[in-house]
Order: structure tokens, then sequence, then C-alpha cells
């Protein structure tokens, strides 16, 4: 009897004591299952839009090569020593600035010599018009057979066209700028000959782009449409253009040619490669950021925020654009989208299907 009756106080201890294990290991499974939820909702921090219906901009991206809309290789029409340069590299100029001036000794020279020359033809011509019955004020009224006549004999012709030629050298020995613009490169030296290009000037305040599109991609593009230029070493730089002309004619890699025209606002250099972005708009679309589509199981999805918890929600992306897509909900998996939906645009890329607890974040 008393053996019977410590085995019954042994069990009823380890009976006690087993349940007392059971309702702390469950008490632990529900902790642990509080903290696992916790730590998921802290790691699936999200941010959210509300989904839009509204213009979206389909384009075209292609890469490009900037231009000055002017350009000039400028050269001495006279030949001499170069006596001064009065620009370098970069400098801006003005129209009609002088660049660079020549030895102006024997030019001189010549324009007197000339000058004697014409005075001496003068003086011929007015003795041979005696001969003839007229004075140099008649000159108007003589006619112009016998006047031509009259100057070729008394070597005026020659002597009034060597003046004017004289006087051109002396007026051509100062260089100046055709356009407003700026400096390329200066390539004469002082004390040198006068010997082929001077300098390059170029006009930069409007570049043009010269751009190929695919001969599918004609009917997207047109005259007058609005582009958008971006150097390729500063993405943060946008700026409107517009496009000039479309080459009639595909070459033989199926290419046409399109150029357009930007206003430079400083950023822009001559010969600087750009990107170039064509839109053209398409109304009444859903758009959401491209960080709001993840591809799960090869299809797209997106995920709606509802009440603390993410939505797995089937979608299919019409039109992409840089920045942006146009979607559809997916049908045919049961989805369904509607304008002002949550949609999660970041923080999505580790959650999964069913309804996950997220925290939303600004």
């Amino acid at each position: 009897m008393k053996y019977n009756f410590l085995t019954i106080a042994i069990s009823l201890v380890l009976t006690a004591g087993f349940a007392s294990c059971k309702n702390d290991k469950k008490n632990e499974s529900q902790e642990e299952e509080l903290a696992r939820l916790s730590y998921s909702m802290e790691n699936n921090q999200v941010t959210a839009a509300p989904l839009v219906r509204r213009t979206f901009y389909k384009q075209l991206v292609c890469n490009g090569r900037l231009e000055a809309v002017q350009r000039s290789n400028i050269s001495f029409q006279t030949q001499g020593i170069v006596a001064s340069i009065k620009v370098k590299e970069g400098d801006e100029v003005k129209r009609n600035q002088a660049l660079a001036e020549l030895d102006k000794e024997s030019l001189n020279s010549a324009m007197q010599s000339a000058q004697l020359s014409y005075d001496k033809a003068v003086l011929n011509l007015a003795d041979r018009l005696l001969d003839y019955g007229y004075s140099l004020e008649d000159t108007a009224s003589i006619p112009a057979a016998t006047k031509r006549i009259i100057y070729i004999n008394t070597g005026y012709a020659d002597a009034q066209l060597a003046f004017r030629n004289a006087q051109r050298n002396l007026q051509n020995a100062v260089l100046r700028a055709p356009f407003a613009g700026k400096i390329v490169g200066v390539q004469a030296k002082k004390y040198e000959n006068t010997n082929g290009v001077f300098c390059t000037l170029i006009d930069d305040s409007y570049m043009t782009v010269r751009f190929n599109v695919l001969e599918t991609e004609y009917n997207f593009v047109s005259v007058g449409q609005s582009v958008k230029v971006t150097p390729f070493n500063d993405n943060s730089i946008v700026i409107l253009g517009n496009i000039e002309s479309i080459n009639p004619s595909v070459d033989d890699h199926g290419q046409i040619a399109v150029t357009a025209k930007v206003k430079n606002n400083g950023a822009l250099l001559d010969g600087m490669n750009v990107k170039i972005v064509v839109e053209n708009s398409v109304p009444d679309q859903l758009v959401v950021p491209k960080s709001a589509v993840v591809i799960r199981d090869n299809l797209e999805v997106v995920f709606r925020y509802v009440d603390g918890k993410s939505i797995w929600t089937y979608v299919k992306v019409l039109l992409s654009n840089t920045t942006e897509h146009s979607i559809v909900a997916n049908t045919e998996r049961g989805a369904e989208l509607h304008e002002g939906d949550m949609i999660i645009t970041s923080g999505n890329l580790n959650l999964g299907s069913g309804e996950v607890p997220v925290k939303l974040v600004k």
C-alpha cells in the first residue's frame, strides 16, 4: 500500500510538471509568434501611393550628338604677316569684333601706289574726254560703248580696279567676326604668314541634334514635336527642344535621320553626346512607378496596401517609359484594380503571396 501511494504521488508530481512545461512552451510559442510578426512588420516597411488614371507618355529613346547651330572657319582674305591676335580659344565675341590684324606697312604702301596711279589715270581721262568734247562731269551722258573705250585706252579702268583692290586689302587686314559666337580654336600664330584657317567660330546659343529612328518608328515622330535632351554626363539636366526636319528616305540600315533644335542653357557643348527622348501622349491610363511592378512566377505583380497588409495582385503592363508603367488588372488571374487603390511602390521585393503584414512609412 505504501508502495502504491508513493507511486501515485510521484505520478501526480510528474504530470503536474509536464503540464506546467507544456503551458510554458505554449506561452513561449505564442510570444515567439508575436515577436516574429512584429519583426516581420518592422522589416516589411513599405511606401505606397494611390493608383491614378491620367495621360501616359509613351517614349522613344535615342542617342545623338550636338552641333552648334552655326559654324565657320575664319580666314584672312589678304596675304600678309600676322601682327596681332586679339582673341583666344573659348572667348565670346560679338558680330564684327576684331579677331586679329595684319602688318599694314606693305599694305599702306600698296594703297599709296594705287592712289597715285589712279590719280594719274583720272588726269589722262580728263584730257581724252576733251578730245571727244566731254568733261569729267559729263561721264553719265557718254554712250556706254564710247565710255568703255576711253576708260581702257587711258588706263583709267585698270587704275580704278587696282585702287579698289588696294582699299579692300587694307580693310581686310583686320579680321572680323561674321557673327556673334565663341572661338573654338586659333590655328595661326603671331609673326607668321597667313596660311589657311585662322580660327573656327561657332554660335552655340542653339544646338542641332541629329539622331536616327527605325523605319517602324517613323509614325512616332513628326516635325514640330517636342523632345527632351539630356547630356550623358549629367542626367539631372533636361532641356526641351523641337524636331525641325525628318529625312524622307530610309538608309541601308533601315533607319531614318531626324534633326531637332534645342536652346542652349549653358550646359550643352558642341560635339556632346546626348540622350533624346521623344514622347507621345496616351490618355486615360492607370499609371504606376516602375518600382511598383515586380515579377513573380514570370508574371507581373503589384502589391496593394489594405489595412496594414500587402495584397498580391496580378497585372499586365501595357506601356512603359523610363520611369513609369501603364497597367491593367490581369483578369485571367482573377485580379481587380481600381483608381485610388494604394499601390506599394517600395519595399515590395521581398513580399510574398497572400496577405503579408507590412508597415507603411512616409
